[in-house]
């Protein structure tokens, strides 16, 4: 029953392919077969409950490639674009929770120890985002580093890109990948999957950075059960990357 997880995993991985070779048009039709392929799974397949969670995962997945790739430009700031891809997401990863009754614990929505964690959450973000910097050198998404700006980074960053990635990949992904193929191997391949993620900048380093954070994150995941610890994480590195360096 494990390869319909294997086989949509496959195609992800295929369609980033393409993508970090710079076929975009070809990976996006990827990732379409590939939302196909899952939902005729799930409608005609009888797969036991812990297959057709992993599936669901995956649909969000890829779901934010496509969405990220085929998003028309309103705006002329890239920062501005983000709330809109992202934004849309929120209500995929609001009806896959209640298909598959995530409870609030389950989710780690809880502030338990925050005022431990934030300082944790702070010194990672800005180490990883020093590490990140060498790999990528990314272009800032904002003209200058005065507070207005600092503030709207941090909003579209932490409550958007962060909230949505982390729900994705974390709660949603790694919780099922872990029941379906054990605790070392869901962190990893979530981590993996998350890296992969990455192809769009067109480099194996920042793809094998990006793997190692997620692998790092998923198994802070798993030890705190603390959601906003590592959208904090997230969010953090992200505004010190594209903001402030």
């Amino acid at each position: 029953m494990k390869k319909w997880a294997y086989i949509p995993i496959l195609n992800l991985i295929s369609g980033e392919l393409l993508i970090f070779t710079n076929n975009i048009l070809a990976g996006l039709a990827i990732h379409l077969v590939n939302l196909l392929l899952i939902i005729f799974l799930i409608i005609f397949y009888d797969l036991d409950t812990d297959i057709k969670s992993v599936l669901q995962g995956l649909t969000l997945v890829a779901l934010l490639r496509v969405v990220n790739l085929s998003m028309p430009q309103f705006f002329t700031s890239s920062l501005l674009q983000y709330p809109l891809i992202y934004g849309i997401m929120f209500v995929a990863i609001y009806y896959t929770i209640k298909n598959q009754q995530i409870s609030s614990k389950d989710l780690g929505i809880n502030f338990r120890k925050f005022y431990v964690y934030i300082p944790i959450a702070i010194l990672i973000g800005i180490v990883s985002a020093f590490f990140e910097y060498r790999i990528i050198t990314p272009v800032a998404l904002i003209d200058d580093i005065k507070l207005p700006n600092i503030i709207n980074i941090a909003i579209i960053m932490i409550v958007f890109i962060g909230t949505v990635e982390e729900i994705i990949f974390r709660p949603i992904l790694q919780t099922r990948l872990k029941k379906l193929f054990g605790l070392r191997f869901g962190i990893i391949l979530t981590g993996v999957l998350f890296g992969i993620m990455h192809s769009t900048y067109g480099m194996i380093n920042e793809i094998l950075f990006a793997s190692i954070f997620g692998i790092i994150i998923g198994y802070l995941f798993h030890k705190t059960k603390n959601l906003p610890f590592t959208i904090s994480i997230h969010g953090i590195m992200n505004v010190i990357l594209f903001g402030i360096l």
